[in-house]
């Protein structure tokens, strides 16, 4: 029989070596300038990273849901690079940055493991960076929405492609009206399936 790998990192880890987390609402995991210590994996909630521009403008940079991992580029820095702030309660486990640094030394499964999360992350950002290209609110929140779907409010939705909430809402009623995004409840939308010919 032939052991299937785990494209969880953390699953390499020792259960001994997890903190469990948890974080309200409004309350940072790290702020900008703390020495790093640990990779967080979010279980549930939404945790947003920002940064501020040189004119005082906070700006959202990534928002990171249940199975994303953050503080990734801290693992070899001497400060975090940015606020890590939950936008809802959140919780999950933390993995001490230097057992990290130890298990990709003696463990190529989780070096293969992490190496591939992190592949599919940068693929993601980029993608991410594509959409935020794009001028119109509405294109943009239709691209984002086909390609990332809804995770979370409709604020943290707007937030994670530039947008105010007022504008990504009016996008998608402007979208309803035009048949290319279905309202699937309070705040919920999702890309209209156009059945295969």
């Amino acid at each position: 029989m032939i052991a299937i790998k785990s494209d969880d990192p953390f699953d390499h880890i020792p259960a001994t070596a997890l903190r469990p987390f948890a974080v309200d609402a409004g309350q940072p995991l790290f702020r900008r300038e703390d020495i790093p210590t640990a990779l967080f994996r979010v279980d549930a909630g939404r945790v947003a990273l920002h940064r501020v521009t040189e004119d005082g403008q906070r700006v959202t940079i990534a928002q990171i849901g249940p199975g994303e991992t953050l503080a990734e580029a801290s693992l070899f820095a001497d400060a975090y690079h940015c606020d890590a702030i939950a936008v809802t309660d959140t919780r999950g486990v933390a993995v001490d940055r230097a057992v990290l640094r130890q298990h990709l030394r003696s463990d190529p499964d989780f070096a293969e493991s992490l190496v591939r999360r992190l592949a599919l992350q940068v693929r993601n950002e980029r993608q991410r960076a594509e959409i935020m290209s794009i001028r119109s609110a509405r294109d943009r929140t239709f691209a984002a929405l086909a390609c990332f779907g809804q995770s979370g409010t409709i604020t943290a939705f707007a937030a994670s492609i530039g947008l105010s909430q007022e504008a990504c809402s009016r996008a998608l009623a402007d979208l309803v009206t035009e048949g290319r995004v279905v309202r699937l409840g309070r705040g919920r939308y999702a890309c209209r399936r156009v059945p295969p010919r």
